[in-house]
């Protein structure tokens, strides 16, 4: 059988060895649940809810390893209540099972002590994950060994809004520039990291050419698809990009408080836990 040509697009899974694609899938449910976006001249963007409360920065051209940030706080300038962050590599499905559930119920932080883990690891041990506990983290790791979300049960300080006790590997293992991570602090929403975890877990697969497959070897290619048509997201996407090109824009202020462990990671690579 003939192999594919380059720029053919296949399905692929496990989402987590996809590699990067079009930004498109994370931005679209913001977008169409009204968020505002603003560019800056270098390709960046920051998406604002309705309600002012959630922020959302998309750095394809940022300074540091962290490409999406999101968070929630009362304006821009305050620090945020909660924040989360994914680094370069990271697959877009992965980001957008985040915006998706966080543009279907825009709700603020309802305040509270630490969520508990349980709803989040469940789809991972219905998956097949393996868990390993110890005493001060509990790791659930693909059945390739290729990602895993780890949970740190150490007790942070209940008002250090900063602490990051959730942190997702993906393609690990795979070399040096192919992994990935993700970080999300105490207060974050217990239903978005579900969502994430959940979108980890399934073996739905991923439009992707085949020159963007991170590691083919390690994943299943499904027949070849058909482009689809543009959506009105993308068509937006697109306009913004070719104004932008023109006329440039403001730059999105940055959250005054940045997320740590995605960035320690990332430039750790490969990471040791404790």
């Amino acid at each position: 059988m003939p192999e594919p040509h380059p720029d053919t697009t296949v399905l692929v899974s496990p989402v987590y060895l996809a590699g990067e694609g079009s930004a498109e899938p994370a931005l679209r449910p913001l977008l169409e649940a009204g968020f505002r976006q603003e560019d800056d001249a270098l390709g960046n963007a920051r998406l604002t809810s309705p309600t002012q409360r959630h922020r959302v920065d998309y750095m394809p051209r940022g300074l540091t390893q962290v490409q999406w940030r999101i968070s929630e706080g009362p304006d821009r300038y305050t620090p945020p209540i909660w924040q989360a962050a994914f680094t370069d590599n990271t697959p877009p499905e992965v980001v957008a099972a985040f915006t998706t559930a966080l543009a279907q119920d825009e709700s603020p932080w309802p305040g509270g002590r630490r969520p508990r883990a349980d709803d989040v690891l469940r789809p991972l041990a219905e998956a097949g994950w393996r868990r390993r506990e110890n005493e001060w983290e509990i790791d659930f790791t693909s059945p390739d060994h290729l990602a895993t979300v780890s949970y740190d049960t150490t007790p942070g300080h209940p008002l250090d809004s900063g602490y990051e006790p959730w942190l997702i590997s993906g393609a690990r293992n795979l070399g040096h520039g192919h992994d990935w991570y993700a970080a999300f602090t105490t207060h974050t929403p217990t239903r978005l990291v579900t969502a994430v975890a959940t979108r980890l877990s399934s073996p739905e697969p991923v439009p992707r050419t085949t020159t963007e497959t991170l590691h083919p070897e390690a994943t299943v290619t499904h027949s070849a698809v058909r482009s689809s048509t543009p959506t009105d997201a993308s068509r937006a996407l697109a306009a913004r990009s070719c104004t932008r090109a023109t006329t440039g824009g403001s730059q999105p202020q940055p959250s005054p408080m940045p997320v740590h462990k995605a960035n320690q990671a990332a430039s750790a690579r490969p990471r040791h836990r404790r």
